[in-house]
């Protein structure tokens, strides 16, 4: 068999040479590496005298193998010996940009982030082609509310210690269109330093963010005109939008008297609302700002769901969602006189009694004020409800 086989080969040296190029091609897309390793240590071996532009392709073939076997040092022996650029079995070297990137990617992530911001310094922002379409990326999951956290397809990415990279992340997706000027980011995270440092610090955190969301890709993250941009395909989930979906839901419906519809969105939404929006030592006013609306918005619905159930004389959940108002703003006399009617409807008076004190305690200590007219009417009524 092998002498018949040895018989069908090519006499020519460069014919052989060739044929052993195509037989370790069809090898490496079968996944047979070993083998194409061989078959190439003869093409080149075998070319090195007879046909410069087959030793060329069969050593770069030979370098990119090794790399993808995470042979370095034999793969830049191979590298070497590759005098011009290869010619010809374009097949080959269909994947020799993605093996490239690959090996990149792996050594960088074991260098120390000083370094990688020494590289960063010396190279342009490029502008940004995806490896894949954003519609393969896995889903992002983006919690803001009562904390932050991202979750990848099924996997809780740890806590990422560039921090100025995940302000620009959250900065970001909470834009209009989610996109920002270069000059905006960098007046916005480092506004005392020079332009040519901010625009390197920039730099450093957009490719730290890159590694972070997504390690084998930045499709998350486009650079166009002078704009980063979170794209706008890709499959990403933030808690706080679907919050306030819910809420723009729930004020449709109440405003259209649709009363059951609209129970149903405010409870949604205040069952979405795990906390605050998360603020951190490197985030700005606009992050406070957020978190004081996102915070007006689940106070008013905690107000609309209170009354929703007090007309249906649901008057222990209303009560519930009065004493959660109340928690997070205790200066709200028209939650503590709802609160009270809750109580005496439910026949707990004291209760409702005690409810007056703690309002009249909480606005006179703090505020100097004391209760309104119509307050202290109410509680006149209940506190005589038995005379």
């Amino acid at each position: 068999m092998e002498r018949r086989m040895a018989d069908e080969l090519p006499e020519n040296p460069q014919e052989l040479a060739a044929e052993l190029l195509q037989q370790a091609e069809r090898c490496v897309a079968a996944g047979l590496l070993k083998p194409a390793q061989a078959l190439l240590v003869q093409a080149w071996t075998i070319a090195a005298q007879h046909d410069l532009e087959i030793a060329n392709s069969a050593a770069w073939a030979l370098a990119c193998l090794f790399v993808r076997m995470a042979c370095y040092d034999q793969s830049a022996e191979w590298f070497r010996r590759v005098a011009s650029p290869p010619a010809g079995s374009q097949r080959l070297w269909a994947s020799t940009i993605e093996i490239l990137e690959q090996v990149c990617q792996e050594l960088a992530a074991q260098l120390p982030e000083a370094t990688m911001a020494q590289a960063a310094a010396v190279l342009p922002e490029p502008p940004f082609a995806p490896s894949r379409s954003a519609a393969e990326l896995p889903a992002l999951k983006i919690r803001n509310l009562g904390g932050f956290q991202v979750i990848r397809g099924d996997a809780i990415l740890p806590v990422c210690k560039a921090r100025k990279s995940i302000t620009l992340f959250r900065y970001l997706l909470n834009r209009h269109h989610h996109t920002a000027h270069k000059e905006e980011l960098m007046e916005l995270l480092w506004p005392n330093a020079h332009p040519r440092e901010a625009a390197h610090s920039l730099h450093v955190a957009v490719n730290a963010l890159r590694r972070y969301v997504d390690p084998r890709a930045s499709s998350y993250l486009l650079f166009e005109a002078g704009h980063y941009t979170i794209s706008p395909d890709a499959p990403i989930e933030l808690d706080c939008d679907t919050f306030e979906a819910l809420i723009d839901e729930g004020e449709a419906y109440w405003r259209a008297n649709d009363l059951l519809c609209a129970e149903r969105a405010f409870s949604q939404a205040i069952a979405c609302y795990q906390g605050d929006y998360f603020v951190d030592a490197h985030d700005l006013t606009w992050a406070v700002a957020k978190r004081e609306r996102l915070l007006g918005r689940y106070l008013a619905a905690l107000e609309h769901l209170g009354q929703l159930r007090f007309n249906q004389r649901l008057f222990e959940q209303a009560s519930e969602c009065y004493q959660r108002l109340l928690e997070r703003d205790g200066y709200r006399e028209d939650a503590h006189c709802q609160l009270m009617r809750c109580y005496s409807e439910l026949g707990r008076r004291g209760e409702a009694l005690q409810q007056y004190k703690r309002c009249a305690f909480t606005l006179a200590n703090d505020l100097g004020l004391e209760p309104m007219h119509e307050t202290q009417a109410l509680y006149r009524l209940i506190a005589g409800a038995d005379g």
